[in-house]
């Protein structure tokens, strides 16, 4: 009698690793992934670059103008070219609400809210919040008193009002590759560079700001036909969904008419079938 115990049968098949093994597709997916997350890294990256240069710029320019010892000293009608070219050049990129930011920090610092202007700001001595202006005038106007304490005068007011005009509402890095934006002064009535001039500042600026908003439309466009293209809707598959709706008024051949008055078995009035709420005399009068 055998008594050796029988070794178990081996299995034909091929023994697996039981970490599976990473597959091409996999790798490929994987490093797809990877470069879609530094992409969008590098995005933000830079659009917070952007930003903070904006922070360093409101903080540069709520120290303008230098050359206070200059002679002569500089004024808001005629800074000194330096101080022009520095604040023209640091605002291109400026948001409203940016150039709103830099008014406020020269504020809080005493200084006129014109970037180019060596002046304090004005300080309003009255309570409330409203101060009244050129009472008994034809220009009589209630103006907020936080919005007169934030200029030296109404001429730097307008020279500031000026410049936030020109400034747009986009996203500055959507706008951080455009060289074309160019961000002009105020030109002074009495100014000698503009003796002999007849062009109109305004008309300028307005014709900036449509050139800027012709861009703007252009660029949703374009947006629009890549969002159209990511959904595969091309030109005939738009023409196909367009549905033709028509809207034709009911034709109405006979006229409305009128009620009927008819009387019941105990002599009340039925108005087309109905009993109406009239009283007895109404009733009877109208029988009569």
């Amino acid at each position: 009698m055998d008594t050796q115990a029988k070794p178990p049968p081996k299995g034909i098949l091929k023994k697996t690793n039981p970490i599976a093994e990473t597959t091409s597709a996999e790798l490929d997916a994987a490093t797809k992934a990877r470069n879609l997350a530094i992409h969008h890294a590098s995005i933000i990256h830079d659009r917070r670059k952007i930003s903070d240069t904006i922070s360093d710029a409101v903080i540069a320019l709520s120290k303008l103008p230098s050359g206070a010892s200059a002679t002569p000293p500089p004024s808001a009608a005629s800074p000194s070219d330096d101080d022009a070219v520095s604040f023209t050049s640091q605002i291109r990129l400026f948001q409203p609400s940016d150039y709103d930011e830099l008014i406020e920090e020269r504020n809080c610092l005493g200084k006129c809210g014109y970037v180019l202007c060596p002046k304090p700001r004005i300080k309003v001595n009255q309570t409330g919040e409203f101060k009244l202006v050129n009472f008994g005038r034809k220009d009589f106007a209630i103006v907020p008193k936080k919005e007169m304490e934030r200029w030296c005068s109404q001429a730097c007011a307008r020279r500031a009002m000026y410049i936030k005009v020109q400034l747009n509402e986009t996203a500055a890095w959507e706008r951080a590759g455009i060289e074309g934006i160019q961000i002009e002064l105020y030109q002074e009535a009495s100014s000698s560079g503009n003796r002999g001039k007849t062009s109109d500042p305004a008309g300028e600026i307005a014709k900036d700001l449509r050139s800027l908003k012709l861009e703007a439309d252009r660029k949703a466009a374009s947006d629009a036909r890549e969002l159209a293209l990511e959904r595969g809707d091309t030109g005939e598959k738009a023409q196909k969904r367009r549905v033709a709706v028509k809207v034709k008024e009911k034709d109405v051949s006979n006229a409305p008419a009128e009620p009927s008055l008819d009387q019941n078995n105990d002599g009340h009035l039925l108005l087309e079938g109905y009993k109406p709420k009239f009283d007895a005399q109404q009733q009877k009068d109208h029988v009569g």
